[in-house]
C-alpha cells in the first residue's frame, strides 16, 4: 500500500531531482518520455507513480531505476550504500570504453587525492 507519507517523501524526492538538474516540469517529462501532466500529478500528489513511469524517470535523470523505486517506497531504503554512490556505480557501469572507464577511475582518484591533500593543509593550520 501507498501510504500518504510515502507519497509526500517520494513528491519531495521528484521535486529535488527536477531542481537539481535546473528544469522546469516541461523538462523533465521531455527527458523521461513522459506527459508533462502526468510529472504534474505526481508533483501534487495527485497519483501514485506507476513501475513504468519510475523506469521513464530513472532514464530521464540517468540514475538507477532502484533509486526510483526506493523514493517511491517500492523498495526498501538501502542502508549500506548511497543514493550518490549508487549513482556513480550506474554511470560508471554505462561506460563502454575501457580507456574512458580509466579515465574515469584517474579523476576520481585525483579528486581524493586533492581532498586529503586539502585537509592535510587545514589540520596544519589549526595546528
Amino acid at each position: 500500500m501507498f501510504a500518504v507519507g510515502q507519497n509526500m517523501r517520494f513528491t519531495e524526492w521528484l521535486q529535488t531531482e527536477i531542481d537539481k538538474r535546473g528544469w522546469s516540469q516541461s523538462d523533465c517529462a521531455r527527458a523521461s518520455d513522459l506527459n508533462r501532466a502526468v510529472i504534474n500529478k505526481l508533483l501534487n500528489g495527485k497519483c501514485k507513480p506507476q513501475p513504468a513511469t519510475l523506469i521513464a524517470l530513472a532514464r530521464g535523470f540517468k540514475i538507477p531505476v532502484e533509486a526510483a523505486y526506493r523514493a517511491a517506497g517500492l523498495l526498501p531504503s538501502s542502508h549500506e550504500i548511497d543514493d550518490e554512490l549508487q549513482e556513480v556505480i550506474y554511470i560508471f557501469s554505462s561506460l563502454r570504453s575501457p580507456q574512458r572507464k580509466a579515465t574515469a577511475i584517474m579523476l576520481l582518484k585525483a579528486l581524493v587525492s586533492e581532498e586529503e591533500n586539502q585537509f592535510r593543509g587545514d589540520s596544519k593550520a589549526k595546528n
